[in-house]
């Protein structure tokens, strides 16, 4: 029998009508979803949809051509199975799409900041080597109390009510997101508590099954989200942010504890200012109580160096150059028009700079709250409950990309000028100009205090050489050594002259009273003994021995109010820098002064750390405020008598790039002294 039949003309029409229907009812059933993606504004989410029914279309036809060249034939058995297969194939494509959905376009949310969160997803993952696309939040469901959770019966809207939305950013750490929740919702008044938004990134087991089991009182308005995979702190943080609701937003680790009345000053000061960070002072967290230990350091403030690396210090000021990252609260006006964090960042670390810099870059600043407190859970390797029970490797130099994104003509400092030319950091350079930030030469001006008296944009450069000799101070380990002068670590003068600071030599030039002077009257109180004068309380015995109307500096028992009224008088005239020995291109100074010479650690910029107070005597000697002086001893560095000890010299100083520029960028912009500076 021929394949065809003999059919008429009329009967090849109705049966290719027949078979090419349902690809044609394919494009007009997804024309009407590719429509759907554009209520979030987001081009890349329309065109994924456009690309996979463009793809679903194209399979659909071609297994039509190949299906009617095998199946053509003239039975009504024939087309039926024709229009069958098409039907299954349109199908399967369907599926398919709807299966490739959730990745390629984005979930179904339930949030009622569905749009942002959307685009905000889109972007996490674009350009980013080695990093999977961050999922947006996979159907995030909302725990409401201990029940189960479910979606929420109506859209949510954004408030502009005086209410402040809490957001913890949590992986793994069932016990201490239970305790966190329960303590914000108890110590936050419930007409000023938004909600609090628990972002869980990717914990094993889910936490909202660990928070419905802990029976979370209603009234603390939890929302629980989910990442199906761990991205890391500030993609949590983005999430959340981009989610919450309240008028302003606090981002707080998932492992801390408010002291009551911790929201006023926050808020107050967010009340004030639109475009604002507002740092809690943190305290050390008791796990035990999970309330502020008893005796606890405060800290809120931190500033950076030209390796975008971070550290901590305290003075007077209430202003804050870079945050830690953990605890701080700001508007949500200002999180969604800054655009809250660099969305190619991955892990931890670098988006507290970041987030720093584009508020005082862009029209903000950040203030510190002092009345607000907050307890924190530091790690602490002797205790396990403290340790991180997660590993990320994210591949993603984050402080590259802040260096590349806001140092501007200082990246050249950056690691030496390396690792920061090659990322694409173009959305944040498009997002600089959308804001109108200024230069980073203005951050510098802004907290010169900081950065000129405390060392950080130095005069000169130096190596440290012992006299007499080719050999130079080196860093080696928690300590120093000597080597080859070629090699020697660059050192420069930091860290700023506090009122103990010495503004003269003239302290040392006092000696023990003769046993014979017949001036009784003459004594002081050295404690619990008296002497002829201060110089003579110690008998060998040391600061222990130089008390009441004496003073201990620097290895030498002097008289209090003599030496208060020298330095008052030399206030004028007193250099705000320097007080210590920084290594270059690092955070560390020189530190307490031991056997084994000087140790190093983490600059104080203030100067207040007295084991980090070195002084330079004029025939070489480097005089630690303990007295003694770094030495050396058997070819190693040591610490000795200072009459004795070993001299040193300055060799081989430079103006460091990083000054020369700060001074060109002050003349460029018109930068005065009048100006704040810290």
């Amino acid at each position: 029998m021929a394949r065809h039949g003999g059919r008429g003309s009329s009967s090849l029409f109705a049966r290719c009508a027949l078979f090419w229907t349902p690809p044609v009812a394919f494009l007009l059933l997804m024309s009407g979803n590719v429509g759907r993606p554009s209520q979030t504004d987001n081009p890349n989410i329309t065109m994924a949809h456009v690309s996979l029914v463009v793809v679903g279309l194209f399979l659909v036809s071609l297994a039509g051509l190949a299906g009617d060249l095998w199946l053509r034939c003239g039975r009504r058995a024939s087309c039926g199975l024709q229009l069958l297969v098409q039907l299954l194939l349109v199908a399967g494509v369907c599926g398919l799409l709807d299966w490739g959905g959730e990745s390629a376009a984005g979930p179904a949310l339930v949030d009622g900041a569905a749009r942002e969160l959307l685009q905000a997803g889109e972007a996490l993952g674009e350009g980013v080597p080695h990093a999977k696309p961050a999922p947006l939040l996979a159907r995030p469901r909302v725990a409401r109390g201990g029940g189960p959770m479910q979606a929420p019966a109506a859209t949510p809207e954004a408030s502009d009510a005086e209410q402040i939305s809490i957001v913890l950013p949590c992986l793994n750490e069932t016990r201490n997101v239970v305790n966190t929740v329960k303590s914000f919702c108890d110590r936050t008044p419930n007409h000023l508590l938004h909600e609090i938004i628990v972002v869980d990134d990717g914990s094993s087991p889910p936490l909202e099954g660990e928070l419905a089991k802990a029976g979370i009182d209603k009234k603390c308005r939890l929302r629980v989200l989910r990442h199906e995979t761990a991205y890391g702190l500030m993609i949590a943080k983005q999430t959340g942010g981009d989610a919450a609701l309240g008028k302003y937003i606090g981002f707080y680790d998932c492992h801390v504890a408010p002291v009551a009345g911790w929201e006023k000053e926050t808020m107050k000061l967010l009340k004030q200012k639109e475009r604002r960070l507002v740092v809690p002072m943190i305290a050390d967290l008791d796990l035990d109580t999970w309330d502020v230990r008893k005796q606890t350091a405060l800290t809120a403030k931190c500033y950076i160096n030209f390796n975008a690396d971070f550290w901590w210090y305290d003075d007077e000021s209430d202003y804050i150059p870079i945050i830690s990252g953990g605890l701080v609260a700001t508007t949500r006006a200002w999180w969604r028009e800054s655009g809250g964090f660099d969305k190619e960042m991955r892990g931890w670390g670098g988006e507290n700079t970041d987030q720093s810099l584009r508020a005082w870059l862009c029209g903000g600043d950040i203030v510190r709250a002092k009345s607000s407190r907050i307890a924190h859970m530091w790690r602490v390797p002797s205790d396990h409950r403290t340790l991180a029970k997660f590993r990320l490797n994210t591949h993603v130099d984050n402080l590259g990309r802040v260096a590349a994104t806001w140092f501007d003509e200082f990246v050249v400092k950056f690691r030496d000028g390396h690792a920061a030319d090659h990322l694409n950091v173009s959305e944040g350079k498009a997002m600089r100009n959308r804001l109108q930030c200024k230069p980073f030469a203005y951050f510098l001006h802004r907290f010169r205090r900081l950065y000129i008296n405390g060392g950080m944009l130095p005069k000169k450069v130096f190596r440290i050489r012992l006299k007499d000799s080719d050999r130079c101070l080196h860093r080696n380990g928690a300590g120093y050594m000597l080597m080859q002068c070629d090699a020697g670590t660059w050192f420069h003068h930091a860290n700023m002259r506090t009122d103990r600071y010495p503004a003269s030599r003239g302290i040392f030039d006092a000696k023990p009273a003769d046993d014979d002077d017949d001036d009784d009257d003459a004594k002081v109180t050295c404690g619990g003994h008296t002497a002829k004068n201060c110089a003579g309380c110690p008998q060998g015995n040391g600061e222990g021995w130089c008390n009441v109307d004496c003073q201990w500096i620097f290895g030498v028992c002097v008289n209090r109010a003599q030496y208060a009224e020298e330095q008052e008088q030399a206030k004028g005239a007193r250099e705000p820098c320097c007080s210590g020995v920084r290594e270059w291109n690092s955070l560390d100074c020189f530190d307490t002064l031991g056997s084994g010479g000087p140790t190093g650690y983490q600059c104080d910029l203030t100067g207040q750390n007295s084991n980090q107070q070195y002084m330079w005597s004029g025939n070489g000697r480097i005089m630690h405020s303990s007295g003694k002086c770094v030495d050396v001893k058997h070819h190693k560095v040591a610490s000795g008598d200072c009459e004795h000890a070993a001299l040193w010299e300055e060799i081989e100083p430079f103006l460091p790039k990083e000054t020369e520029l700060y001074a060109a960028a002050v003349k460029r912009y018109g930068y005065t002294d009048d100006m704040p500076d810290h």
